[in-house]
């Protein structure tokens, strides 16, 4: 394998190492959060409220396939950093094919299931009539656009496993450039609506997959992507499905918590649905640096964890925290102070700016706690431990957030207010879960060492 896509965690200065991995994953997912931010300025400044609230209520569903995807891809990053770690690149390349093929077979299933019940989910949503027609058009293009969606997030999971962030970086810069033109194109000078912004996404996440595998087939990547390479390895699929079903279910209980709220702020009107879109595509940049050095710690503590260097394990941890804590704590200010601007930057209405105050007000809170939270779910990924961050999630949002939101905004008759603080007090849960299990200490057992008999 190129040492060019690899990187040794496991020595060198911390914090230095910790910074220049995650800065290009965060810009990554920055880029990748522009996609759908895109969209809605855009539809937003052509259709008004109707067309926030078409592309919101679309995008809660596609974020399900996304975040699942993204949930088992963890599973390659882990598994790639703990053999790389531990000097294994037989077993590296064995579980790339085989979480490569499974994303295949996953990609046909989903894009069929989405089809086949898109009217179904639009309903479960609530979706406001006014703009339920574009919602279906976004949705049923995006679902046509599921392997893509697969493909690239499987790619940049094995990458980051192996130490690159970089890579992931360019390619979706690319794509994104592309998403922005087309967006103007289609909704714009073609007057497609919400459709069209998902023809542009689709197209541009497209791009990005297919450049990805392009470049790396030429450069001597660790998988030659060649068809007798996609094959299921039977000692890995246990150890993907270790990892990668508790993830998964931790992303389906963040959807279904998401899709809970939005079917009550849904209740109120175009106004509240498309205010709370808005809240949701903030909230998406907001919380993006504690999902960055959540990754990067995740891999650096897969890779000395492996290398059995626990003290290395534990700075990573602080150092990311450290960190990810000082970044929400910037945005948390800045969204607050500019409120005005960003909320103008749409082109809603008065009525929808009000309710969109409210929301950034009391919601916003949840990123100081996330900070906390999932740096520490970082460590427990690192060391194959998904299952924790699935049990925080489900304390958080369903245990925590739906009582106190059927509690503030139905039983203390706080209306969306209520909605609003249980959303961002509700996140407090994990902060203190999160502590119990730094200080219990079972992160420090590696999944590959636990599944040693499998894999040899």
């Amino acid at each position: 394998m190129s040492d060019k896509y690899r990187k040794n965690f496991t020595e060198g200065n911390v914090n230095k190492q910790l910074i220049h991995f995650a800065i290009p994953f965060l810009l990554a997912q920055l880029l990748q959060a522009f996609y759908s931010l895109v969209d809605m300025l855009v539809v937003g400044r052509f259709m008004g409220d109707m067309g926030i609230a078409a592309v919101n209520n679309s995008t809660v569903l596609t974020m399900f396939i996304s975040t699942f995807v993204s949930g088992f891809a963890l599973s390659g990053t882990v598994l790639v950093a703990q053999y790389v770690g531990a000097k294994e690149e037989e077993h590296a390349k064995a579980t790339i094919g085989t979480m490569f093929t499974l994303f295949l077979y996953a990609s046909i299933l989903i894009t069929v299931i989405g089809l086949v019940l898109d009217d179904t989910f639009l309903k479960i949503l609530n979706t406001p009539q006014e703009a339920y027609l574009e919602a279906k058009r976004y949705l049923v293009i995006c679902f046509t656009g599921t392997i893509f969606i697969c493909g690239y997030n499987g790619v940049s999971a094995v990458l980051r496993g192996l130490g690159d962030s970089k890579r992931p970086l360019y390619f979706v810069a690319i794509a994104t450039g592309v998403n922005i033109v087309l967006d103007i194109i289609f909704v714009g000078l073609l007057h497609m609506g919400a459709g069209g912004a998902a023809l542009a996404t689709v197209l541009a996440q497209a791009l990005s997959f297919l450049l990805c595998i392009r470049t790396l087939y030429k450069q001597n990547f660790i998988f030659d992507f060649k068809k007798e390479s996609f094959r299921i390895d039977k000692r890995k699929l246990p150890l993907i499905f270790q990892i990668g079903t508790p993830s998964a279910i931790q992303s389906g209980i963040v959807n279904f918590s998401f899709i809970f709220v939005i079917s009550h702020i849904n209740v109120y009107g175009l106004a509240a649905s498309t205010a709370a879109g808005i809240g949701s595509k903030i909230d998406s940049f907001a919380i993006l640096p504690a999902i960055a050095f959540s990754q990067a710690v995740a891999t650096m503590v897969g890779q000395n964890l492996g290398a059995e260097k626990y003290d290395r394990a534990k700075q990573t941890l602080f150092a990311g925290m450290r960190l990810s804590f000082l970044f929400a704590l910037v945005i948390f200010t800045v969204v607050h102070f500019l409120a005005n601007p960003i909320l103008g930057m749409f082109h809603c209405s008065a009525e929808t700016m009000e309710i969109g105050r409210e929301y950034i007000k009391l919601a916003t809170i949840a990123y100081l706690f996330n900070s906390i939270t999932f740096t520490v779910n970082g460590l427990a990924n690192g060391a194959g431990m998904s299952l924790m961050p699935m049990f925080i999630a489900f304390c958080n949002l369903i245990l925590a957030r739906i009582p106190l939101i059927i509690l503030f905004s139905q039983n203390m008759g706080m209306g969306l207010r209520g909605i609003f603080l249980a959303m961002g007090l509700s996140q407090a849960t994990g902060v203190f879960i999160s502590a119990w299990f730094y200080f219990g200490g079972k992160w420090k057992r590696t999944i590959i060492k636990q599944g040693k008999n499998a894999l040899h």
